[in-house]
């Protein structure tokens, strides 16, 4: 085998190990993340699963119309380390999200705060407001 024939499958190895890698994204691809909004309602599911938690929200707008929001998180090996705990999220718990917007879907944040019914307030990067 010549060396340039060897040189093309290393390369053509080390990209298709690599290719999962490119696959995952940042969040700013994603969300807005110079912009901030805030949404108030009922959790009606909550998901911890890897590579991205979730909850989705119904929120109540003033005409009485509900809308469901999708709040995307860390995996859930992150949000357990950092205080969320499967036991704090119920579905039906109101709560209030504030997040980045995302880019493509009027109803989506990544989430950067959690204000429970309690008060309390998580924040998957551990930062307080």
């Amino acid at each position: 085998m010549t060396g340039n024939i060897r040189l093309l499958i290393v390369s053509l190895a080390v990209l298709a190990l690599n290719a999962p890698l490119m696959a995952h994204h940042s969040v700013a691809v994603n969300y807005d993340t110079s912009r901030e909004v805030t949404v108030t309602g009922v959790l009606t599911e909550v998901v911890w699963i890897n590579p991205h938690s979730r909850f989705r929200v119904d929120v109540t707008s003033d005409d009485g119309s509900v809308d469901e929001w999708l709040i995307e998180m860390a995996s859930h090996n992150a949000m357990v380390r950092i205080g969320f705990t499967t036991d704090v999220f119920m579905v039906g718990d109101e709560v209030t999200i504030i997040g980045s917007p995302a880019r493509r879907d009027a109803k989506a944040i990544n989430l950067r705060w959690v204000v429970l019914e309690d008060g309390r307030e998580l924040s998957p990067t551990g930062r307080t407001r």
